[in-house]
């Protein structure tokens, strides 16, 4: 068996789809704010839907009251579900989503019912969750939508073990905490102690000490 290297690795990685992707992407971050009209011609050259989903993203993050912003966040999230996995769709609409969250709650709401559809396929339950963290840290601003996701996410984390749940379990408990303390509680009253979800308690613990004494919460 030939073994290639780093070298040809790398050259090969350049030449994929991904790879160059990954160029544009960087590349569009550089010219979004300053000259969105050539960052978006290049972001939807873009032929890996991952990246040109993240590159579209990234040009309506910075001009979030361009008339055209929801029609950007529409491509962004066509790009996404053109993918077969659930996971990978769910997770790389959050960015989209998380933009959509802020400019249209309307319309985010109807996403994040679609892609919590999507991610109900995922037969993986570490993948299903990862997903599912996606979505809720990008609605996480929405009481309603975060109610909404909160439910599933809560279900398949009861379903899953090991420290990479927990890891994801302490994100977000910690995204959730300084919006509703009861929800992140909630989440870790199952859980084991680890040194994720220790210090996801520790901030609950600190948070209630200073809401207690009416001290200024640091977060």
């Amino acid at each position: 068996m030939t073994y290639e290297s780093e070298a040809q690795f790398m050259e090969r990685f350049r030449q994929s789809a991904a790879g160059k992707g990954v160029v544009a992407r960087a590349e569009v971050a550089k010219l979004a704010k300053a000259k969105p009209k050539q960052a978006l011609e290049i972001a939807r050259g873009i032929e890996h839907p991952w990246y040109r989903c993240q590159a579209i993203t990234s040009v309506a993050e910075v001009h979030p009251a361009a008339s055209a912003v929801k029609d950007w966040l529409q491509e962004a999230m066509q790009a996404a579900q053109s993918q077969t996995e659930p996971n990978r769709v769910a997770s790389v609409a959050s960015w989209p989503l998380r933009v959509l969250v802020k400019v249209d709650e309307a319309s985010a709401a109807t996403h994040t019912k679609a892609l919590l559809k999507v991610i109900a396929l995922e037969p993986h339950g570490l993948r299903k969750l990862d997903g599912l963290k996606g979505i809720l840290v990008a609605v996480a601003s929405s009481a309603e939508l975060r109610s909404l996701t909160f439910t599933p996410f809560l279900q398949a984390a009861k379903a899953s073990q090991g420290w990479r749940t927990e890891r994801i379990i302490d994100l977000v408990a910690r995204t959730l905490a300084p919006l509703d303390r009861s929800d992140a509680m909630s989440l870790l009253s199952s859980r084991p102690a680890t040194r994720y979800t220790k210090r996801s308690r520790a901030l609950l613990s600190q948070m209630s000490g200073a809401s207690d004494t009416g001290a200024p919460l640091d977060t």
